[in-house]
């Protein structure tokens, strides 16, 4: 790694440490009112800090590793260019699988009551709430997967399930009130 490498890449750490921790103990604290959870009237409910916080510890984690590959003279790969096949790819990727998260779950629940159900009167029940965010989460996360790998593999879809449906319980499991994606919306 040359010097010159190094330096950028230990000033890209440097500004990403100080924006992240600036954001954690000084934007946060200062001008967002709840907190990353939120508790009212015995209601656990996502607090308006949860999303800045987690970008935050991101960016700080993420910018120490570039920090620590600098200083121990690892390169972190120079920015290529991106082919037009390659965003088309990215762009049909996740606009097959917005659309197989929106309309599966309303689908299968026509399917399986034979149009005597609404899937409205089921957004909040099991498994009827995870259908379209597992399916179509796990389809963009297969997708991506692919497209990085440049194969199809069964075993990528096992892991893309999985992913999806740890971040599913992630989300719907501590909170009373949380719709997941799209259910908010019917």
């Amino acid at each position: 790694m040359n010097q010159s490498k190094k330096r950028y890449d230990f000033f890209i750490s440097l500004v990403g440490i100080v924006l992240a921790l600036l954001t954690l103990f000084v934007w946060i604290p200062t001008d967002i009112d709840t907190g990353v959870i939120d508790v009212w009237r015995r209601s656990v409910r996502i607090g308006d800090a949860m999303l800045p916080t987690f970008a935050a510890v991101v960016i700080l984690g993420s910018s120490t590793v570039i920090g620590l590959r600098a200083l121990h003279g690892r390169a972190t790969g120079g920015a290529r260019a991106m082919s037009l096949e390659f965003m088309a790819m990215v762009l049909a990727v996740f606009i097959v699988s917005i659309a197989v998260m929106w309309h599966a779950g309303p689908a299968l629940v026509s399917l399986w009551f034979s149009g005597d159900t609404s899937y409205r009167s089921l957004i909040d029940t099991v498994p009827w709430n995870f259908t379209g965010f597992v399916l179509g989460g796990a389809l963009m996360i297969f997708g991506f997967i692919a497209i990085a790998r440049h194969r199809v593999e069964r075993r990528d879809l096992g892991i893309a399930l999985v992913a999806t449906i740890f971040i599913a319980l992630l989300y719907a499991v501590p909170f009373d009130n949380l719709y997941l994606p799209p259910n908010g919306d019917f």
